[in-house]
């Protein structure tokens, strides 16, 4: 049975955009990964979905303007949620879950590493800071003697 071509063109369109839904879904979810593994304020976490959202918008334009000369059409958008909402029912958890995992074991390594590596330069710096502090403080005092005496 042949499928009219103008069904077809929107069987792939709509297609597109779930694929669109899915990989948005899962550039949030690498947010969110780092998130985990990073500590963020809540301005670089604003900051961060803000420009997601910019991106997001700009994408689903873009998809809309090549596969439909720019017609917004319900069932495009409607494929765009689909996607996203799929994602997020089937794969985000483990995605979010076993990244965070490898990665955070990777990032306690590294801090391992990096701890061991600087923390000879950690004790010489505490101690030039503190013989350093108690030479200022003599000089301080000193200074206020003097000053003192005027």
């Amino acid at each position: 049975m042949q499928v009219s071509e103008g069904i077809g063109s929107e069987a792939y369109f709509l297609g597109v955009s779930v694929l669109a839904g899915i990989f948005l879904f899962f550039l949030y979810d690498i947010l969110r990964i780092l998130r985990r593994l990073i500590k963020h304020g809540t301005f670089l976490i604003g900051l961060e979905d803000i420009l997601y959202w910019v991106f997001v918008t700009l994408t689903v334009f873009l998809m809309i303007y090549r596969n439909n000369d720019g017609m917004v059409r319900g069932f495009a958008l409607g494929g765009v949620l689909l996607g996203m909402l799929l994602y997020y029912l089937l794969i985000s958890r483990f995605v979010i879950k076993l990244n965070v995992l490898v990665f955070g074991t990777i990032l306690k390594g590294i801090r391992r590493v990096l701890r061991v590596l600087f923390s000879p330069a950690k004790k010489a710096g505490k101690k030039i800071r503190n013989f350093s502090g108690k030479r200022l403080k003599k000089v301080w005092k000193a200074v206020k003697m003097g000053l003192h005496k005027l």
